[in-house]
């Protein structure tokens, strides 16, 4: 096979081989492999070329992407996979990705925690990081960092705000309350510290 036709158009160029339009490139991956008329290629160094262009316009749509919002790994390779790209292409492009920094698992963990610590417990937080696709090693670490008296601090916080505009009487209201706290991911200790705080939940 042969390049018959090499047509330049701004950053791309437009390649035909044996006289068939064949795929528009960006140039700098024609010029990386040497890339002119006449030219003769076999199937190995066309899936070669096809696999660079596909990885570089990979790349950048995660970039694009990343610039406008936070991601995962598992984040990025569902959009990856959404575009109908090769698992060999979203390896390669994940890989570069992390080894940049651009993807970062642990950091995103630590800000997730961070920005809703002071409303969810760890029970929540971790069911939130698990399904983000947050590795456990990852979660536990995150989660270990957690201080138990800013933890303790943050139940409290959302405790009294339930408390703020509930009737708490009752042994029945405190099992309300169990419920939503647990929903919020305190576990029972933390729960039943808060309900000796706020002094709740006692029988008549």
């Amino acid at each position: 096979m042969k390049i018959t036709d090499f047509k330049v158009n701004g950053q791309n160029v437009s390649i035909y081989i044996d006289g068939e339009f064949w795929l528009e490139i960006p140039y700098l991956i024609a010029f990386d492999f040497r890339l002119h008329k006449y030219v003769e290629l076999d199937n190995d160094v066309l899936a070669q070329i096809e696999f660079k262009v596909n990885e570089k316009y990979a790349f950048d749509y995660c970039i694009w992407y990343l610039s406008r919002y936070s991601a995962t790994c598992k984040k990025m390779r569902q959009k990856l996979y959404e575009k109908e790209y090769k698992k060999t292409v979203v390896d390669s492009v994940i890989n570069k990705l992390c080894e940049l920094k651009y993807l970062d698992d642990y950091a995103f963990a630590e800000n997730l925690v961070n920005q809703k610590s002071d409303k969810l417990g760890k029970n929540r937080l971790k069911s939130e990081l698990k399904n983000k696709g947050i590795a456990s090693d990852i979660i536990q670490n995150v989660l270990e960092n957690l201080d138990d008296n800013d933890i303790f601090n943050s139940a409290m916080n959302v405790a009294s705000k339930w408390y703020r505009s509930h009737e708490l009487e009752s042994y029945e209201d405190f099992q309300k309350f169990l419920r939503f706290m647990a929903y919020r991911g305190f576990d029972y200790d933390i729960i039943n510290k808060c309900k000796e705080e706020l002094k709740v939940g006692e029988d008549d």
